[in-house]
Order: structure tokens, then sequence, then C-alpha cells
């Protein structure tokens, strides 16, 4: 729980007896590269925290096609927008790149726990804030034209994700195919 330590409380805030109701509610949970976390429609009242690995959401075309949307990275929650509709169910198929470390809360006991704590509430905010800054990025960087410029705003934004995602994943995420992709990496490093 390392990641999530320094996540929740960077300034040491919080006292033994809060960390000791946080762990009594803390689930992990491991998962192995190409496993699933949660199927599209599936209902999940959890909340998520990465500590080590990296997940992929994505969603499957009428043609039978992966489609990434977006890549959570260790040290951070994955956002509850994404993880479900108002009525508890999932709105994307959610998968681990490597393995993964992750731990789970119950969705309730959490916002409650949360929520009786000013300082812990501002995680909340915290939260939501990254996953509009994550959905910014994604829309800035499908309104690229240029697949080059894509991929550029893609590495800004996940700059050590390459290492452990395939490019078809990355490419699907950026709309171009993997032969573009590799197209556009080579001729980055030509530069």
């Amino acid at each position: 729980m390392e990641k999530f330590k320094e996540y929740i409380n960077p300034f040491d805030k919080m006292i033994p007896e809060e960390w000791d109701i946080i762990k009594t509610m803390a689930e992990l949970k491991v998962l192995k590269k190409e496993d699933s976390l949660i199927q599209q429609n599936a209902f999940f009242e959890k909340e998520v925290f990465i500590e080590k690995g990296i997940i992929r959401a994505y969603i499957i075309d009428d043609d039978g096609n992966e489609k990434s949307i977006a890549f959570y990275e260790e040290g951070k929650f994955m956002s509850t927008s994404t993880l479900r509709t108002l009525n508890g169910r999932s709105l994307h198929y959610y998968q681990a790149m490597c393995k993964t470390e992750l731990i789970l809360f119950n969705s309730n006991e959490l916002k409650s726990f949360f929520s009786n704590n000013n300082f812990l509430s501002e995680i909340g905010k915290t939260i939501k804030e990254g996953e509009i800054k994550r959905q910014n990025n994604r829309d800035n960087c499908l309104l690229q034209v240029k697949g080059r410029d894509k991929y550029l705003n893609f590495i800004k934004h996940y700059p050590n994700i390459e290492l452990h995602i395939s490019q078809k994943h990355i490419a699907s995420y950026l709309g171009i195919t993997p032969i573009s992709l590799s197209r556009i990496k080579s001729n980055l490093r030509k530069m």
C-alpha cells in the first residue's frame, strides 16, 4: 500500500487510527497481464486504486474491434465516472496491461469515510480533476489532424507507458493503425 499511502497522505495529516480504518476497508487484488478487471455493463461498486501496473479501458465496436479509450497508471485512482453509470454498471471493459496490483474499496464505505474528514474529502475532488484532465488530453489527442501530433501528445501525457503496453493498444487509442504508428516512431527516431 506504499503508492496508496503516498497518494492519500502526502503531508502525513492522517492519524494511525484513520490508517487502521482504511486498511480494514482495503481489498488487495492482483491481475496478470491481460486479465480482465471489469466487463462492460457489469455491476461494479468498488473504488479502484492502482498500486502497481496499468489498466486499459476499451470498448468493442460494431465490427468486433477493440478501441482503447483510456489508460490508468499506478499511483492513482481510476475515476468512478468511467467505472460505472448511475445504476452501478460499468461503461467499458477494463484489462491489465501487465502484472497489476489493485486496492479495491467498497464505494459507499470509502465515500462515507472520506466525507467525515475535511482533508480526505479533498481527495475526491483531486480524483475528479484528474479524470477531467485525462478526458481533455484524450480530446486534444483526437482533435490533432496528423498522426504524428497525436502520438507526441500521447507520449507527453503518458511518458513511460510504451514500456508496458503494445503498439496496437496505443494505435487504437490514437485512432490510427499500428503500421502508421510504427512509421511515425521511425520518422521521429530519424529526426
